[in-house]
């Protein structure tokens, strides 16, 4: 038997009456079939079990010895006409054979020929009931869920017959205004087509069919339903003749799951920022301060010394306010860097736009970068096609984002950085690349306060984290496209900046 999901093989209450009753090993045997066994051989044990339990069948003779259970069943009938009765008639029950007959029993039984399979008919008996309560309650669980649901019934050409009153409930749509339209009133034009195109496929070879859909009301609003459309076949042809589709609302539950992710992917990025700013804080400070201790340090010198300055060497004077100089400026680049991200990412930069030569405003920016290579003891190339590109953008942005990017590449390659200027007649390309580690992430380095490397205090990182997302910005803001790449010359990353040429018409 195949399961169903409120079937119980020992869900019945079973009455033994009479002969059976009496044997022992017959009760046994019962005992094993049944939710619960009762046992009686007097009319008035058969009434006391009744009014005591809930019986579903009861089960024996209609008479042991002298005693006679007709006038108990009668009344039971009575009062408990659900309560099925399974009886076996022995020789002298025939003279009674009109009573026997109006008690209305389920099955009848001759005791004489059927004594030996008795537990057989118990338990069919059984079975019966089992199934029985099984189809109701079924039922009530069917009846239920469709009166919860949007149900709606066509025949085999999508055209409606009959509709819930759920489904006006929910689209809006009476029955007089969809009895004989076709289902497609309620198609949405977001759905594919392919939707629909699997739909008939799988309901026409009679399968059923489910997915969940976005339809549209008669308002125009939109509602999803998980949908489950069933064909039903004729029993003797097993053709399709109709199909019924059952709809279950989940617009609001999407609602909710979606407001409950769009809360926890909110929470998550808090987190996330909070842990970022603290790691900004963390790398800018440090980053501050080691210009700072030059500039305190060696003003300080100098200051002490100022009573006997003539003392001191020129060169080594020189080379003190040299490095005041270049801890100043560090400082207020960073510090530049930061106000005008700010800007950039409330857009409230303004770009000025001139006529400007890219290769004299790229070997610019080395020419500024010469003391950090010569600190990181890193040698910086450049090469090019022996063309001489000019683009109309804005210059001082454009070595922003150049002296970020060769700024990189020195701190975090070893002893290399090659920098090539290549043109022709529909873009620019600048590469940028170092023979470093290389960099895993390749996109989310250009997010704000990521790097590259692992832990807050790694030894690796040697920037603000800023950086490289001050790029992408003006990189957006100027229309130059970005990315980074692995570097199979040098091993490193190579740093691609491309500017498309419009062409003229």
């Amino acid at each position: 038997m195949e399961e169903r999901i409120f079937f119980e093989k020992k869900s019945v209450s079973v009455l033994l009456m009479g002969h059976m009753a009496e044997n022992e090993a017959f009760v046994h045997a019962a005992k094993a079939l049944c939710k619960t066994l009762h046992v009686a051989t007097s009319n008035e044990m058969i009434v006391r079990v009744l009014m005591e339990n809930k019986i579903d069948l009861i089960f024996g003779t209609l008479s042991l010895g002298s005693i006679s259970y007709f006038k108990s069943l009668r009344d039971i009938r009575s009062l408990s006409p659900h309560i099925e009765l399974i009886v076996f008639m022995q020789a002298f029950d025939i003279a009674t054979i009109d009573d026997a007959l109006a008690l209305k029993c389920n099955r009848y039984f001759c005791m004489k020929a059927e004594e030996a399979h008795a537990l057989k008919h118990l338990r069919d008996g059984i079975d019966a009931i089992s199934h029985k309560n099984v189809y109701l309650k079924d039922k009530q669980y069917f009846n239920v869920l469709l009166e919860s649901s949007v149900v709606s019934q066509t025949d085999i050409e999508g055209n409606i017959t009959y509709i819930n009153k759920n489904f006006t409930t929910v689209t809006g749509y009476t029955q007089a205004e969809v009895i004989g339209k076709n289902h497609r009133i309620l198609r949405h034009p977001s759905n594919p087509v392919s939707v629909y195109e699997s739909m008939w496929k799988t309901i026409k070879m009679g399968e059923i069919w489910r997915e969940r859909v976005l339809n549209r009301n008669k308002d125009g609003s939109d509602f999803w339903a998980d949908t489950i459309i069933i064909p039903f076949k004729d029993e003797l042809s097993g053709a399709i003749v109709q199909y019924i589709a059952i709809r279950r609302d989940i617009t609001q539950m999407l609602e909710e799951k979606r407001a409950i992710m769009l809360k926890e992917q909110q929470a998550h990025e808090q987190m996330k920022l909070s842990e970022a700013k603290d790691s900004f804080l963390i790398l800018f400070t440090h980053e501050l301060k080691t210009p700072l201790n030059a500039i305190i340090n060696f003003s300080q010198y100098l200051l002490k010394n100022m009573h006997r300055i003539e003392e001191i060497p020129k060169e080594k004077r020189m080379h003190l306010l040299e490095q005041i100089h270049k801890s100043a400026t560090s400082m207020l680049q960073n510090v530049t860097n930061i106000l005008d991200l700010s800007r950039l990412r409330n857009h409230k930069i303004n770009f000025n736009y001139t006529l400007f030569n890219l290769k004299e405003s790229i070997k610019e920016v080395m020419e500024r970068h010469h003391a950090l290579a010569l600190e990181n003891q890193c040698d910086v190339s450049f090469m090019d096609d022996g063309s001489e590109p000019f683009i109309t953008s804005d210059e001082h942005r454009f070595g922003q984002i150049m002296a970020n990017i060769l700024s990189n590449a020195i701190k975090y390659g070893k002893s290399k950085v090659e920098i090539f200027l290549l043109s022709d007649a529909q873009k620019i390309e600048i590469i940028v690349q170092d023979d470093g580690r290389g960099i895993v992430d390749k996109q989310a380095v250009f997010e704000l306060y990521e790097q590259d490397a692992k832990g807050i205090t790694s030894m690796e990182k040697k920037g603000t984290g800023i950086g490289l997302n001050f790029v992408k910005l003006l990189c957006e803001g100027l229309h130059f496209e970005y990315g980074i790449e692995d570097s199979k010359e040098l091993g490193g990353a190579k740093f691609v900046l491309t500017k498309k040429i419009r062409e003229t018409k």
